[in-house]
């Protein structure tokens, strides 16, 4: 069995105010077979960023074309980046839901693919980093090797989003991971490198909102917050569920689907 790329991001913190950061996960994205995926994925990246500089050209010209100042919308779309672009789930309006919903479209259609995640409630009486010593960077470690050792069924090269290992940590990552008989090598990189961690981000967002959601974590009126509902609701749709179904319902420990493409939730343990 071929070795394939395994991309591994995290989301939120495993200290700080418990009430501001209450649900910790970490994410993994299997890609069996990255040629043509990539090219689907970059090619529809390539076509947003010439869509923002259309539509900045647009602006400009309506602009010069009135006597008047610009309006706020006008000023946030001249300040669009078309060189750079990075999809986060953070980062998910209203003005550009669309493109992350042809994101995920394009991750539904191939069905090789496989997403599992690991989500924390850091609410619970027994979640504690004293296993740990305190120590955030070996906790994350273990979250990271414990989701591998859990979902991963073939041979699988890692790459996980950047996080700064601490000087004094004794605790290194890659050997963490290596240690997994089925992870034959390890590279941390930034997540403006790859697509793939930046639909790791998105992906575990979604789990992570509706989780927070379901706990009554946001106010329905921010737009902010109705922007990512709405995503996570496509989600959840091209997953089979209805609108208020939750990923994880709060009595069980696994969701899991297998179509269109396989897909976990899973409660760690502390």
């Amino acid at each position: 069995m071929e070795v394939c790329p395994v991309f591994i991001d995290e989301t939120g913190v495993l200290t700080g105010p418990v009430q501001k950061q209450p649900i910790y996960g970490v994410g993994v994205l299997v890609v069996p077979e990255t040629s043509v995926i990539t090219d689907r994925f970059y090619r529809l990246h390539y076509n947003f960023i010439q869509d923002r500089a259309t539509k900045r050209k647009e602006v400009r010209k309506e602009i010069q074309a009135r006597d008047t100042l610009p309006t706020i919308d006008e000023v946030d779309r001249m300040m669009w980046s078309t060189r750079h672009h990075e999809y986060k789930f953070s980062d998910v309006t209203k003005s550009n839901l669309q493109q992350y919903i042809n994101i995920l479209n394009v991750y539904f259609s191939f069905p090789d693919l496989e997403f599992h995640s690991l989500v924390l409630n850091r609410s619970e009486p027994k979640a504690s980093l004293r296993r740990w010593d305190n120590d955030e960077w070996a906790a994350y470690a273990h979250f990271v090797r414990m989701l591998l050792e859990k979902r991963l069924t073939r041979d699988a090269f890692a790459i996980v989003d950047l996080q700064g290992e601490p000087k004094k940590s004794d605790v290194h990552l890659e050997d963490v991971l290596c240690s997994i008989p089925t992870v034959k090598g390890c590279l941390r990189a930034t997540s403006d490198m790859s697509i793939y961690l930046q639909i790791v981000d998105v992906l575990l967002g979604c789990v992570q909102f509706d989780i927070k959601s379901h706990a009554g974590y946001y106010n329905s009126t921010s737009k902010r917050a109705q922007a990512k509902g709405q995503l996570t609701d496509f989600l959840k749709r091209r997953l089979g569920m209805r609108r208020g179904d939750a990923l994880l319902p709060h009595d069980k420990s696994l969701s899991q689907w297998n179509a269109p493409s396989r897909f976990t939730v899973w409660k760690g343990e502390w």
